[in-house]
């Protein structure tokens, strides 16, 4: 009966999808992480707007080809693959756009690679997305989503749970931390604008009545 109550209160199918979220999150983070640190920066990393082992936009990425893929199956296999292939590329994009527009943050600029949409996205790591969302649904989705069929309704639900908690607070600390952090450069920057205007009156110093000018 208590199994009962809790898939009443949040449908299992729902459950699902919010373990398959996050732990594509994270997987995806694991992913940034080692291509950032290894191939990009060549020193260890934590790419993301989370504070956290997790980035969402591989979670809401491999959701939206889920549900893609099974809208796909009625469609012909040349379109439904079409589609399921270029939905991340849209992901990426529309992604872009949301954190420049909202959080005046680019994660990601491709400005500089060949054939670019406004730097965000561009037709290298769209054929690296597209192969990945092959492979994603011939092979990991399907194992993942058998995994999480294992775990049973009542640790799903827990964990459903305790995950959820965990990105309200990390969303909170990192768009605190982002203001503060766009607050400070702003603040320098006034400060910086001020001390321009002070130079001149600081350029001579008068000694004995007799002006000197400063080296600076």
């Amino acid at each position: 009966m208590g199994s009962s109550v809790m898939e009443l209160m949040i449908p299992e199918k729902i459950i699902c999808y919010l373990l398959f979220f996050s732990a594509m999150s994270f997987v995806g983070w694991v992913i940034e992480v080692i291509y950032r640190s290894l191939v990009e920066e060549k020193r260890l990393v934590n790419p993301g707007f989370l504070s956290g082992p997790f980035l969402p936009i591989y979670g809401f990425g491999s959701v939206i080809i889920t549900l893609v893929s099974e809208e796909a199956e009625t469609l012909p296999p040349v379109l439904g693959w079409a589609i399921i292939l270029l939905s991340p590329t849209v992901l990426e994009y529309f992604g872009s756009w949301v954190l420049e527009k909202i959080f005046k943050m680019k994660l990601w600029d491709y400005h500089e690679n060949f054939l670019n949409l406004n730097g965000r996205i561009c037709l290298k790591f769209s054929f690296y997305w597209a192969s990945g969302a092959a492979i994603f649904i011939l092979l990991l989705e399907p194992a993942l989503l058998r995994r999480i069929a294992l775990i049973g309704p009542y640790l799903s639900h827990f964990l459903v749970g305790g995950l959820f908690a965990y990105f309200i607070v990390d969303i909170q600390h990192s768009v605190t931390a982002i203001y503060n952090f766009k607050d400070f450069q702003t603040s320098i920057a006034k400060l910086i604008e001020k001390g321009k205007t002070f130079q001149p009156a600081l350029e001579f110093l008068e000694i004995n009545g007799k002006k000197s000018k400063l080296p600076i």
